[in-house]
């Protein structure tokens, strides 16, 4: 299933930097799927500068991406409720993941227990995700 989800990502977000209508020279090209608990989905591509630093909406959501190089990055997602009270972690607890670029990388999302009443751990959805180095 992750494979199906990771090539359908790769295969609907293809496009060119001049198509994009994006000025400069682009160092990383980002393709992301969050696909929710509740099976909606949002995706989204952009283009990220070498400054090693971007951030990417998807739907209402926000994907920041961190010390990104030609083998990792650190990935931190922010809900669109409040970046100090953030909605979900990874399955460790913390709010961000180091991940390997290049491949396509599947990061389940949780509830933080105390915003469901302490109810336990409840998947908030999976984070589909591929980092293009373009150098």
């Amino acid at each position: 299933m992750r494979r199906i989800l990771a090539v359908l990502l790769i295969a609907a977000t293809t496009a060119s930097a001049a198509a994009a209508g994006q000025s400069g020279k682009p160092r990383y090209f980002v393709k992301a799927w969050l696909q929710k608990a509740d099976k909606t989905f949002e995706h989204t591509t952009i283009w990220c500068g070498p400054d090693q630093h971007c951030l990417l909406p998807i739907g209402e959501d926000m994907i920041e991406l961190r010390e990104l190089s030609g083998s990792s990055y650190h990935l931190r997602f922010i809900s669109a409720s409040s970046e100090d009270t953030p909605c979900c972690v990874f399955r460790n607890g913390s709010r961000e993941a180091r991940l390997e670029s290049e491949y396509p990388r599947v990061a389940t999302l949780y509830y933080r227990p105390e915003i469901l009443g302490g109810r336990g751990v409840t998947k908030f959805g999976r984070l589909i995700i591929v980092v293009e180095d373009l150098y």
